[in-house]
């Protein structure tokens, strides 16, 4: 009976549906220090860009594997800011390799980046074949 009522009050005081938000496309934002929206990012053409910054990437870098090997930190991070600078919107990070202990490389940068505003004002992709490695840097 309760419902039949409802409807009886609506169709008497002539109730019409609210009229849908307009929404436009949707956005992708990110976060590091600072936001990203994804849509506020144009190439020259004036197309949507995203930049991602490969040079913090075992796979993609030969200076930057030999240095995460090493354990130089610092001059890993001396590439992050360099890219930052050089105009990445994101950091990829990847530290997943046979020789060496994934998990603990991955820890560490991060740590250490998160510290460094050049650095974490940017999103961080993290990358990695192995699971637990990607957990490792989003647990910091």
């Amino acid at each position: 009976p309760h419902i039949a009522a409802l409807g009886k009050c609506i169709s008497d005081n002539k109730f019409k549906p609210r009229p849908l938000p307009k929404l436009g496309h949707p956005k992708m934002m990110l976060s590091g220090l600072e936001d990203l929206v994804v849509d506020d990012v144009h190439n020259q053409l004036g197309l949507p860009f995203l930049n991602i910054g490969e040079r913090c990437n075992i796979a993609g870098s030969r200076k930057f594997k030999r240095l995460i090997m090493a354990g130089n930190y610092s001059e890993c991070m001396d590439i992050a800011k360099e890219q930052v600078k050089d105009g990445a919107h994101v950091v990829d990070v990847n530290v997943d390799d046979g020789m060496l202990d994934g998990v603990a490389a991955m820890q560490k940068f991060i740590k250490i980046a998160i510290t460094e505003p050049e650095v974490s004002k940017v999103p961080f992709m993290l990358d990695a074949s192995k699971f637990e490695i990607v957990m490792a840097g989003l647990k910091l």
